[in-house]
């Protein structure tokens, strides 16, 4: 078992050796949500939690992660140090955990504090019907912007991944998902274009967005808005052939999950 720990949290650490426990994950806590990776809310101590189980790797990232790769919970947790340190929002890290069994990954967990921020998602579904939502679309846009300027590119930017609360003066944003991210100098228009492609929202929020993040990158809000849609239409035609791909795949060969 490999464990880093906040040193803010350090009189967690009893607790947090308990996710070490075959099955205490399973019987324990208020499930958020359950697929390939399962997240959990928790209260302890007076601090809430919430942690997240990666999904099982296959046999040869078992072996690669923790010896030639961090895991995803480590660079989760290393990425969200990253960000507060350059301003931007993410739920406080508490703790990383790799667990480990002959010699392999065999499971890995983030955990931070609960930030009680709402998923962005329902804003941007219901903005066709709620006009009133533009500014939080604007204020996301903006935050978008600092993201960018400070050089990061998240590669899981979905829309499901930004959670957001009001604020005296305006909103608050929070990135979440961090174990895929890099960080740069600089990031080039294109590539801010590559990265806002990957927003899965609906098409009126997006074009909402792009269209006040030109006027914060001093581009032409049209021209903008269509490089923007050409990227994402190009972007959502590769997911839906890999995903094809995929599905044919596990019809053809069913043992291959």
């Amino acid at each position: 078992m490999k464990t880093v720990v906040n040193l803010k949290y350090a009189g967690l650490e009893p607790w947090l050796r308990q996710l070490a426990d075959p099955g205490w994950f399973e019987r324990n806590g208020t499930t958020l949500h359950e697929g390939r990776n399962t997240i959990k809310y928790f209260e302890t101590e007076g601090v809430k939690l919430v942690v997240k189980r990666y999904g099982r790797p296959s046999p040869v990232n078992r072996l690669i992660y923790g010896t030639l790769r961090r895991s995803k919970a480590m660079r989760a947790y290393l990425h969200a140090g990253r960000l507060l340190k350059l301003g931007i929002e993410t739920p406080e890290m508490v703790a990383a955990i790799d667990i480990r069994r002959r010699g392999l990954l065999s499971d890995s967990y983030f955990v931070s504090k609960w930030s009680g921020g709402k998923p962005m998602r329902p804003v941007t579904e219901r903005y066709a019907e709620t006009p009133g939502d533009a500014r939080i679309l604007d204020a996301f846009a903006e935050f978008l912007f600092h993201v960018h300027n400070a050089g990061i590119f998240h590669e899981d930017l979905n829309i499901g991944n930004i959670l957001y609360r009001p604020a005296d003066q305006g909103y608050r944003f929070e990135l979440i998902d961090t174990n895929r991210m890099s960080f740069h100098r600089r990031l080039s228009k294109r590539r801010r274009l590559d990265n806002l492609r990957r927003l899965s929202c609906s098409a009126p929020a997006y074009l909402r967005i792009l269209d006040r993040y030109a006027e914060l990158v001093h581009s032409d809000p049209a021209t903008l808005q269509f490089w923007g849609v050409l990227k994402r239409l190009r972007f959502e035609f590769r997911q839906r052939c890999k995903h094809n791909l995929r599905e044919k795949f596990r019809d053809t060969h069913p043992s291959g999950n």
